[in-house]
């Protein structure tokens, strides 16, 4: 029988010779390690024997003091290891580079715990044994107090500015909300005399019955949409900008101001005031981007024109209007123009712009005429065109192509805003259209143009189909069924625009064509 002790396996290397064997060999291993040891300067290519040598060299070669980086900013050595792998992850050259703009400390995300080199020497160091100097405690105290204060300087200056546009925005709410030394009765009285004197204009219609218009131009998607309207706006800045003469030290009124791009292009242009006035609720970003901007010359008015009470002004100079519509007209925003030129702008004073038109062309797109009206006759296997005839009277606005005019433009209408009356949407035109090719007439197709007939220097843009688009795109104006047109025929008819009197911001159209009187709302 074997014994338990003779089961037990012998271990390898049991006497003691061979165990002292190993230690000096380890001992010799781990000292040539340690000879050959070198240590990396954190910014530069330098290499040292010992890491103390290398801290003062980033002392003496980089101003960087790490002691006193220790105790600036309380740095444990979880702090350390992200400092240096911040470093080694960057490429840091300059430890300027180790702080963000108002000094403090980049390296203190997590991600910065873990190893960029596969064994990094300043990792090893004791970092909790580095000495920090009385003096140099009292020099990190002072640097940390000096940094406090000029943060504290900063703040107090912004806190400062704040103070100022907050009074300056008081005043302004201040002069808008003040309201009329009338009494009630004689101020109900005067506000019903002036709705009559605008019977049939949109100021005639009572706040509150108006206030859908207003807000959809609160909703910022639109003002996008017309801002980035390059032709827009580019048109509109280079009228003010290019016409200094007509400007400088001038009094402006911005009608229908938004965001107030234009009352900026007017103070940019060297106006003295600008008194930007709108209804919607954007006025109130419109007033933030002005002090952002530090535009000091633009006043805000907030309310419909009509309504406006106590005016800072008697006259001014210049009016300034992007008024115009759908087919020019729709919206009638250009009775609140007509209302300040009437009241506000001097005798010799400027209108931008200053006149428009309006022009129909002829248009074929079969393509579209089957994808949209066709569209109807099978609906997944329904007949659906009973509902055709709503879909007819209903102009649309679309973005047509150039390529399927088929007709000489002619012009309908034109509008001289120095003076024209509230009736400018009511007229008739007995129009003449000259085909340009044989093809298949779908629809008439109206635009406007605009223009800026200033002394300096003259603008123009168009909404035609055939130049560059804009955010007004075109009105259609669909035919029951498409007609058949050859080059050299003339299409002649007539073109009735009139007001809705049942929402003055909306027009009824009649087009008397090809034998037939086809009728559009545009609203």
């Amino acid at each position: 029988m074997v014994s338990d002790d003779e089961n037990i396996p012998e271990l390898l290397h049991e006497n003691g010779n061979d165990s002292d064997s190993d230690e000096e060999k380890w001992e010799e291993i781990n000292y040539d390690e340690d000879e050959n040891e070198v240590t990396d300067c954190l910014f530069c290519s330098s290499q040292f024997k010992s890491i103390e040598v290398a801290i003062q060299h980033l002392k003496s070669a980089h101003q960087f003091d790490l002691a006193s980086q220790k105790q600036k900013f309380q740095m444990d050595f979880y702090g350390f290891i992200q400092m240096v792998n911040f470093i080694r992850f960057h490429g840091i050259a300059n430890p300027k580079d180790l702080l963000s703009s108002d000094s403090q400390p980049l390296w203190t995300d997590e991600k910065y715990l873990k190893p960029v080199k596969d064994y990094e020497t300043w990792l090893s160091y004791d970092f909790d044994d580095l000495h920090v100097s009385e003096e140099g405690e009292n020099s990190s105290l002072l640097q940390t107090i000096k940094s406090l204060q000029e943060q504290l300087k900063v703040k107090d200056e912004l806190l400062e500015q704040a103070c100022r546009d907050m009074q300056t925005m008081r005043d302004s709410y201040k002069r808008l909300l003040t309201k009329s030394d009338a009494g009630p009765a004689s101020k109900q009285s005067s506000e019903n005399d002036e709705r009559r004197s605008l019977k049939g204009a949109v100021g005639s219609v009572k706040i509150e019955d108006d206030s859908s218009y207003f807000e959809t131009y609160s909703h910022f998607s639109i003002h996008h949409t017309m801002l980035s309207d390059e032709v827009r706006t580019a048109s509109y800045r280079d009228a003010i900008l290019k016409n200094p003469s007509a400007f400088c030290n001038k009094k402006v009124m911005d009608i229908g101001s938004g965001t107030g791009i234009l009352s900026f292009f007017a103070s940019q242009a060297g106006a003295s005031t600008v008194y930007a006035v709108d209804q919607s609720d954007i006025i109130y970003h419109a007033m933030e981007i002005a002090q952002t901007n530090n535009i000091k010359n633009v006043e805000f008015l907030k309310g419909r024109l009509e309504d406006l009470q106590n005016m800072p002004f008697e006259k001014v100079d210049v009016i300034v209007s992007e008024f115009m519509g759908y087919f020019l007209f729709f919206e009638g925003m250009l009775d609140s123009v007509i209302y300040g030129r009437d009241n506000y702008l001097k005798p010799s004073g400027i209108i931008l712009p200053n006149r428009c038109s309006i022009s129909i062309v002829g248009y074929g797109c079969q393509e579209r005429y089957d994808n949209f009206i066709r569209f109807f006759d099978n609906v997944y296997g329904y007949n659906m065109r009973c509902i055709l005839k709503d879909i007819l009277n209903e102009a649309h606005v679309e973005k047509c192509d150039g390529e399927f005019v088929l007709t000489k433009p002619n012009v309908i209408c034109e509008v001289d805003l120095y003076k024209c009356d509230l009736s400018y949407s009511n007229f008739t035109y007995d129009f003449c259209l000259e085909v340009l090719a044989d093809a298949e007439m779908t629809s008439i197709v109206g635009y406007f143009d605009t223009f800026f007939d200033l002394p300096d220097e003259k603008v123009f843009f168009s909404t035609s189909p055939a130049v560059t688009q804009t955010h007004w795109q075109q009105t259609v104006f669909y035919l029951p069924e498409p007609v058949r047109v050859k080059e050299g025929e003339n299409i002649t008819g007539k073109f009735i625009c009139m007001r809705d009197k049942k929402d003055l911001r909306s027009l009824k159209i009649e087009l008397h064509i090809f034998d037939k009187v086809l009728k559009y709302d545009l609203n």
